[in-house]
Order: C-alpha cells, then structure tokens, then sequence
C-alpha cells in the first residue's frame, strides 16, 4: 500500500512539472513597414490551438506544450511564416506583403481554387476595401474603373437597378453578352442584385479568359464573375457595428432647357419667320406679331400685361422633379470561431431615397456563413436571405410627357406649379406638362417587393492523403410581386374619353425564378520529388432553371379603396372594362461533365487544360450535346537562374490560354427555352373569328453560338516590388453567330435565326500600379487601369446586312454601328437643312435612302479608370476616376428640344443651346422654321466621359484611446463621395444612363456624399 501511494505521489508531481512546463508565448506581428497586422492567424503547426492578434498586432497563446516547436503565422494578402520558437516566450514577426497581382493565394473560378502562380487565365480582382461602405443598391455599379476590359454602364440613377456589364465586347447580335455570376461557387441569376449585400463581400475576381470560361463549358462565353463572400476568422468572437447616413443629389447637367426670357425671345424669333397665329406668347403678344397692329389700345395694353406678367414667372421645373433623397444603412456583424467551426453572420438595413419623388429601395438581408473543418470533413454553408421593397416612378425609360425627366426639360418655365387652393396646375396643353406629371406622381403608386434566397453547401471528405470527394449544392430563389396603381382621380384619367383610360386600373404582377445546382467532384493533389505538383479534378454537374410569371390589370377602382385588386370593377359589354390577363411557365436543365488538371514544374513552368461536355435542354436533341476545352500554360520565367541575380526584377511569369465555351445563358430574349420548336398564338382574327396561326417558324437546325478565346499576358513586378502588373493582349471570336434569316414569301414572309457568322473581339488590357512612397508611416501608390478593344463582324454567313434598332450590322463593322443620314449642316443663305447623299456631295433633299455608317458605336473601344490610395500612420485617403473614351450615342432628347416645327411651336420648352436661323448669313445649328426636323446624325453626339468616381477619407481610432474606452477593439470613421464631377461633351443629363444605343431621358445617375462609423467590439 505504502509502494503505491509513493508511485501515485510520483506520477502527480510529474503531471505538476509537465503542467508548470506549459507556457505563454506572447508577440506581435508587423507588416514590412513595421504596421501592426490585426487578426492574423497565430497557430501551433499540426494543430488547431491558436489565436489571432488584435488591433495592434499583438497576440497572447496560452498553454502551449513544452514538445511544441513551430507556430504558424498567416493573415490575408501576406505570405505565411512558419517560426521556430524553441524555448523563446516573446516573438516579434514580420511578414511580407503579397503583391496583390502576383502573389495572391488563390483565384476562385467558382469550381476551384487555384493559387495564382499557377494560373494562366486573365484575372482581375476587386477587393473588400475597393467594395465597403458604398452607398449603391446592386454591386455591379461599383465596377466601372476597377477592371480593365470590362465596360460598366450604369444605365439609371433608380436605386437598385443593375449595370450593363461586358467583358472584353459585346459576343453576340441577337443573344447577349452579360457574364455569368457566381456567388461562394453557386450560380446566381444574373442583373438581379438588391438582394445582395456588397459589404458581405470579401472579393470579386472578374475572369476574362478561355481558362476560366472553359470551365463553365455552355455557359461561360460573356466571362465569369465570381463573389466570395466573408467568412468567420479563427478566434473569441467579435461583433462590430457599421451605421453609414448620407444624401443623394442631382448630378450637374451639361443640357440647361430655356429660362422665360430666353423661351419668350425664342417664340418671337420663330414668329418673326413662319408667321400666322400660333397661340404662343412670346409671339402671340409681341408687339412685332402683325396681329398687334390691329389690336384696340386697350386690347393691346391687356397684350403688355400679360407677356409682362408672364415673363416674371420663372419657374424651375428641377426643383420640383428633383429632391435630396436620404440615405442611410446599418449593419451589425457577428464574427469568430473556436475548434472547428468558424462563423459570420450579418444583419442590414438599407434605405435609399431616389433623386426623384416616389423612388426609393429598402433592405434587410440577412447572411449566415458557416465553416467546418476537421482532419477528415470539411463542410461549408453559405445563405443569404433579403427582403427589398422599390418604389418607381410610373415612367422613366421613354420620352413620354409621364416621364420627369422629359417632362423637366420640355414644361416652359411660365407654366405654374400649383394653384391658389395647392393643388397642382394641371390642364390641358403642353404648358400643362410639368404640373400634370407631379399629379401623376402624387395619386398614382408603382412598386415591387421582392424576396431572395442563396443557399449553398459544400461538404468535402478526405478519402485518402491526396485524394478529396466533394459535393457542392446550391439554390437560387427569388420571387418579385409588382404593383401598378392608376388613380381615377389624375388628372390625365380625369380627362381621358377612353373607358379604361378614365376607369383607373390596378396590375399585380407575380414573377417566379428557381435554380438549383448539384456539383460532386473527386480531386487528387500531389508532388513528387518537391518538384512536380500534380493536381486532377473529374467534376459532374447538373443544373435546372424555372421561372413562372403571372399578371393581372383590372380597371373601374374606386378611390374610396386605392391600390387594391378588391376595387376592380369587373368587365362586361356595357362598361368595356375587361381585364387583362397573362402570364407563363417555363423550365430548362443543363447537365455536364468536366475534366480538369494542372501541372508544375519546378514552380517554373505550369502547363493546365480542361474539357467539358455540355448538354442543354434549350437545343434541338439532335445538337445538345457539346464538348468545349482550354489549355494554358505559364512560364515563370523570374525564376529562371539567368534572371535570379537581376536586382531590379523582382517577379516576371508569361503566360497563355486558348479554348472555347458558349452562350447557354445569352440566348437571344424572343428564344426562351425552346425556341427551336415552332409555336402558334390564339389571337388571330380572320372575318370576325378568332384563328390559329404561326408565331414562331422555329429551327430545328440551331446550335450554340461558341467564343473561341487566345489570350496572352505577363505578370510583372519590378523595382523592390514598387512597380507591379499586369499586360494582356487577347483575340476572342465567337462563331456560329445567331443571325435573322428572312424567308421567302412562299415560305410566310417569315424570319428565323439561324447560324452563321463570326464576331471578333480583339484588345489589349493594362493594369499597373506604382508605390511612389512606402514606409512605416506613409504610403502612396497610384495605380492605372485601361483597355483597347476592336469589335468587328467578320462574316453573317452569306446574308445581306439588317438593321437593329438605331445600327446596321454590315461585315466590316463593330456592332452598333450608328445607321443615318449624314448631316451637313444649315444652309447660310436660305436656313435650309442640308444633308450628304451617298456620293458624298451636299443635298438639301432628305432622303432616308441615303443612311451611312460613319458615325461610331455606342460601346467604347477605349475605357478604364485611374486613381490614387495615401496612408499616413491613422489617416486614409483612396480615389478613383473612370473614363471611356471613342463611344457615341443617339441623344433623342435634342430631337425635342432643339426642333423649331414640331416642338417650339407646340408650346414646349427648348434647350438654351438652341441656335436656329434667322437671316441670310447665319451661322446656325438648327434649321429656318420653315423647314421640317428629320433624324439624321445630327443629333448622334460623342458620349465619352470622365467620371470622379469614388473618393473615401477614413480615420483609424489610435489604439492608445482604444484602449481608454476597454470596451471597443477598434473604430474607423469614414466620409465618402461617388459620382462627384463628369467631365464630357456629352449635351444630354447623362452620357451613361438610357440603353446601349439612345439616350430616352432616363434616370440620371445621382452624386452621393456619406458619412460612417465601423466599431468593433
């Protein structure tokens, strides 16, 4: 008994000893200007017992065994260190700063990750810094100027609503050219963003090449954008707090409509020529009108008193279209992990007013990210859930006298607001205009709520050392309820003589989209004699899309009850008051296999090749199935030892990629999902009876229209790492071209789409940045991005040319090429409008035969942005312009307000820029009004810009007063501005917003100035 209470005596005094052996390591990680790296990862190498350091690089790890030799320290955009730490207690690191073009771990094609030494495709990165705390309602607005080769046009200022986005040009004529969008490797619905919330964003990695297209096989021919979001960091927990409030304004214009003095001198200038009794004041009244002269002297003294009282009314019709619209958006953080499991979840709420009345968008959203990791499994949970209500105006995409923004520049300035009792001045005739929209806007209600929901799972299992099964599954939903309201009680109702038109009406609309995605995939990675890496990768895949949309318009609501369908009168023959309804259904699936692998060499030479088969269910069963490929390789020839001792080169890897992939998601609008079929409509009429007939002459014959991509590029950085980037040059043609076949008359006069055709894409791409300054307390880097791209269409398979909408598609030409006649100018002598006929010789004879294709294209060859980010110790500065250089468009809005016959002389208000002709030997812009206005390329004008996109001044709370507060780890207040200043010869509101091709007067794109405050506690 003695024997045993001394051994158990002993082996408590050995468990003592190994327990006061245990110790605490403490330090603090710096970058390479000795700045203090917060939250990087310190680890026990072969473990998961760690910590991360605080705001001030700092970090405490507790009980580590005496057997421990090795910690591992790693943070993101900087290389892991491994250090030994022997019998040492306190250990100061350094770690070296990744170049953010050449070192960054991984790019994520959205199937894998690769690191980027060894991936040969065109990639640009956007960053967490370059996406936080801007106050945009969808995303993709926050990329112009940050990729080069990407063409970003916000095209309207209403909150929410998406960019038109193309990489490296435009791929097809009758299909589209948007990328395709992945958000933690599930695909989501593309040009549908409010849902999302870019502060949840950790990159955006915009991939351009055939390496990464190739990957996606049917889909992947307009490029790929892939989202990561943020995940949960190893260590306590942490929640932090952002609050941004701002204001949104009215940008400055370049188009000013008249004042009254300028409109009332206009009409009397074109009374003095056309003459007769056109009831307009400035004419009307003036005393050089003839019809003055024979006006009694009292009924010419009432003449002076009414131009005088009208010529003191001056109104700005801006004031009343236009408002300061607030902002504001709260979001709350939740962010750690212990052991294994790792997460971050976000709560948002976001509110925009518009720059106009009755526009806004609201936001809650709600994302939870969860990861899991062991020695074996790893499983990781992605979801996203948002609510968002937007409020519209009831028209802003044509020029409508519905629309503010015509109405704005076209109500003459003598017209009143509102009348003695505060109601708005509404009335009949053109003066009218401005005061009978507002009413429209105050009775009538136009808005959607929309629900959406990402989810996406993967789970992976290591089934041996270097082989990896996975599965990856996702959904993407999102249900939209649209409301139209139209109050009898408008005005325009009020006065309308059509049964519907004065019944008022209620349209509910429903739209559904449904897509899930299923992914396995078995991986195997390897390196053999610490030279060759090996990796492979067999990937199956199918995917399914659904949409369904419903709508209903009834008419005859009552006010007493507005805005619900309950107030629908229902419709019979005695009040014609028939309801419209419509909807549809439809429903496609993809299925796929991919084969992929990488191989490298010395970490020198990395050669990389995929192939995939496609089959789509939006294709005749004969031509579904399609098989696309990509090879590439790299050269890291920095490495290379006849470069090693070269001291101004630091890094320097070329590299290369050819393949092919296609255009599943871009098929053309009028195609659906199964546009090969022919299909017939219902609602034919022949002697009185309704009849079948075709809608739809349909192809049997149709396959994919497939891009075919070389890319070649360097990667570069030189001088100590100060200069650094990147150079691409790139050859993309897409062939079997949907094109429009038009069918003989015996065969119904019909038109098809068929194959044929090739479109060529081909540029050059720079992006390079150099940091003037680097040092502990001050940095300055200034960066550039810009891109030279050639769209030209090399064949249409044999037919003749066609027009689409303002262009000509002719061989020899890039898309969107402006289609009109040549404009010469104003005839000095006669004030006539002449013209050039096809010869090339000036004719005052209009005649639409004589169109040319002279006058550019509305997407830019030449695009990019630049700008500048400056630290000093607690202060930072970060700015950025974008520009687009070579591009033109149809400005419909001078069409109105620069036309003597057709709109001056109806009462509309003019341009202050109107310069028509008067007399022999003027010099005019616009014709005598005695001749009539006719399209031509005079009101085709160059749209290039240069845009102060983004400009954030942050300050960080120095941790000395930090740490008076104790309960706050760390606080940033930030002000930032966008859209601050447009330099362009633009004459319209804005050379961004309205489609490609035209300007419409559509939504002008606001300036925003904010203010925020990021805690974390």
């Amino acid at each position: 008994m003695r024997k045993l209470l001394m051994l158990l005596m002993c082996a408590l005094l050995t468990v003592g000893q190994l327990w006061a052996q245990n110790r605490t390591i403490h330090g603090t990680v710096l970058d390479e200007n000795g700045k203090p790296i917060e939250r990087a990862s310190v680890v026990v190498k072969g473990t998961t017992k760690g910590t991360t350091t605080d705001a001030e690089g700092n970090f405490t790890l507790t009980n580590v065994a005496p057997t421990t030799k090795f910690i591992v320290i790693s943070s993101l955009n900087f290389l892991s260190r491994e250090i030994n730490i022997s019998n040492k207690n306190t250990i100061d690191v350094r770690l070296e700063s990744k170049n953010d073009e050449l070192n960054e771990v991984v790019v994520s094609t959205g199937i894998a990750k690769q690191k980027k030494s060894e991936y040969a495709g065109a990639v640009s990165s956007i960053t967490q810094k370059n996406i936080e705390d801007r106050p945009v309602g969808s995303f993709d607005q926050l990329f112009q100027g940050q990729v080069p080769g990407l063409l970003a046009l916000t095209q309207s200022g209403q909150p929410g609503n998406a960019t038109n986005v193309i990489i490296r040009g435009t791929t097809s004529i009758a299909g589209g050219s948007t990328p395709l969008y992945i958000v933690d490797g599930i695909p989501v619905e593309a040009s549908v963003f409010q849902g999302l919330n870019p502060n949840d964003f950790l990159t955006v990695d915009i991939l351009k090449d055939a390496a990464a297209a190739a990957l996606y096989g049917s889909r992947g021919s307009a490029g790929v954008i892939v989202i990561t979001t943020k995940r949960g960091v190893a260590g306590k927990m942490r929640l932090s707090y952002n609050a941004q409030m701002g204001i949104k304004s009215k940008p400055e214009f370049g188009f000013r409509p008249m004042t009254t003095a300028e409109l009332l001198k206009a009409q009397e200038d074109y009374g003095k020529i056309a003459g007769g009794g056109i009831a307009i004041p400035g004419w009307y009244y003036s005393p050089v009108n003839p019809r003055y002269a024979t006006l009694t002297p009292a009924q010419q003294a009432a003449a002076n008193q009414t131009l005088d009282s009208i010529s003191k009314i001056n109104t700005n019709w801006a004031d009343y279209m236009f408002r300061n619209g607030p902002f504001s958006n709260h979001q709350l953080v939740l962010s750690g992990g212990a052991g294994k499991t790792r997460i971050y979840s976000s709560l948002e709420l976001y509110n925009e007013t518009g720059t106009t009345p009755r526009t806004d968008m609201k936001r809650v959203s709600l994302r939870n990210n969860v990861d899991y990791a062991d020695d074996k499994l790893s499983f990781s949970l992605s979801s996203s859930l948002s609510y968002v209500r937007r409020n519209f105006q009831q028209s802003t995409v044509t020029n409508s006298t519905g629309n503010p923004f015509l109405a704005v520049n076209i109500t003459t300035p003598y017209a009143l607001v509102y009348k003695p009792d505060g109601t708005y001045a509404t009335g009949v005739g053109t003066s009218f205009v401005g005061a009978n929209q507002l009413d429209l806007t105050y009775w009538d209600r136009n808005y959607n709520d929309q629900l959406k929901a990402v989810l996406g799972t993967t789970t992976s299992y290591k089934i041996m050392k270097n082989v990896v099964a996975s599965l990856t599954t996702g959904i993407d939903f999102r249900e939209t309820q649209g409301t139209n309201y139209g109050s009898q009680l408008a005005f325009i109702r009020l006065t309308s003589t059509t049964p519907t038109g004065k019944a008022g009406f209620q349209s509910e609309s429903l739209a559904r989209f449904f897509q899930a995605d299923v992914r396995p995939s078995i991986n195997y990675s390897n390196i053999f004699r610490d030279k060759h890496k090996v990796s492979f990768g067999v990937y199956g895949e199918y995917l399914t899309q659904a949409v369904k949309s419903f709508s209903l318009t009834g008419y005859g609501i009552d006010p007493r009850t507005p805005n619900t369908p309950a107030a629908i009168t229902q419709g019979n023959a005695d009040n014609q008051l028939y309801a419209n309804v419509g909807g549809g259904k439809s429903q496609n699936a993809l299925t796929s296999g991919l084969a992929m692998g990488t191989y490298t060499l010395n970490d020198k030479y990395t050669v990389s090749g995929s192939f995939r088969y496609d089959g789509s269910s939006k294709l005749p069963s004969n031509n579904r199935w399609t098989s696309f490929y990509s090879v590439s390789g790299i050269w890291n020839i920095g490495k290379e030892n006849f470069l090693m001792n070269t001291r101004w080169l630091n890094e320097w890897r070329l590299r290369a990629s050819y393949g092919g992939s296609g255009d599943n998601d871009n098929f053309p609008s009028g195609y659906g999902d199964y546009g090969y079929f022919p299909t017939y409509a219902a609602n034919g009429n022949y002697a009185g009876l309704t009849t079948l007939y075709v809608s739809n002459v349909g192809n049997p014959l149709l396959t994919w229209e497939t891009t075919y991509q070389l890319n070649i590029g360097t990667d570069f950085s030189l001088f100590n790492k100060r200069l650094y980037g990147s150079i691409d040059v790139y050859d993309k043609r897409t062939k079997n071209l949907f094109v429009q076949k038009q069918l003989s008359a015996e065969a119904g006069g019909y038109s098809i789409l068929v194959n044929g055709g090739v479109l060529q894409n081909k540029g050059i791409e720079l992006d390079i940045s150099y940091d003037v300054v680097k040092s502990k307390d001050f940095t300055w880097t200034i960066n550039g991005k810009a891109a030279y791209n050639k769209n030209n269409v090399l064949s249409l398979g044999g037919l003749n040319s066609y027009t689409v909408g303002t262009s000509l598609v002719t061989v020899g030409k890039p898309l969107g090429s402006h289609f009109e006649v040549k404009w010469a100018g104003v005839d000095a002598s006669s004030g006539a409008p002449l013209y050039y006929d096809l010869s090339g010789k000036i004719t005052p004879v209009y005649s639409a035969n004589n169109k040319v294709q002279e006058f550019g294209t509305w997407e830019a060859p030449w695009k990019g942005g630049f700008g500048t980010n400056l630290n000093y110790k607690n202060f930072g500065v970060s700015i950025l312009f974008s520009w687009q250089q070579g591009a033109t468009k149809v400005d419909n809005l001078e069409y109105f307000v620069e036309n003597p016959v057709g709109f001056l002389s109806g009462g509309y208000n003019q341009s202050s820029s109107l310069n028509f002709w008067k007399k022999p030997g003027d010099i005019a812009t616009t014709p005598s009004p005695l001749y009539s206005t006719n399209f031509s390329s005079k009101i085709i004008h160059d749209a290039s810009f240069l845009r102060f996109r983004d400009l954030m001044i942050t300050y960080k709370l120095p941790e000395s007063t930090v740490q008076k507060i104790k309960f706050i780890s760390k606080a940033t207040f930030y002000v930032q501005g966008s859209n601050l200043f447009i330099w362009t010869h633009w004459r319209g509101m804005d050379p961004e917003a309205g489609p490609s091709n035209i300007n419409l007067s559509e939504y002008p794109n606001p300036r925003a100035l904010t203010a925020g405050l990021n805690v974390t506690f």
